[in-house]
């Protein structure tokens, strides 16, 4: 097992949303994010996502009025809880 940190990338989407990447030893996380049913665990806590390529990189776009600490903390809680930390590539 391997636990290096996953690296958590957001950047503006549009005017209105951002995306957000996650990626450990330089490889996209957010299909494995998907098997995990991170949309699912998101819309249940408010705060929809929807995956989507942009710049050739699969993220994760949310909605700008989402309070950003609720969110870096619902993130964060959803790594810990699923162990994606421990994953290893």
């Amino acid at each position: 097992m391997n636990d290096t940190k996953i690296n958590i990338i957001y950047e503006d989407f549009d005017k209105d949303n951002i995306i957000i990447f996650f990626e450990k030893k330089g490889r996209n996380m957010c299909l494995t994010f998907g098997l995990y049913e991170f949309e699912n665990e998101m819309e249940y806590w408010d705060m929809p996502t929807k995956l989507k390529k942009y710049n050739g990189k699969m993220g994760f776009i949310f909605d700008k009025n989402i309070n950003r600490i609720d969110l870096e903390m619902e993130v964060a809680r959803f790594i810990k809880h699923n162990d994606l930390n421990k994953l290893d590539f």
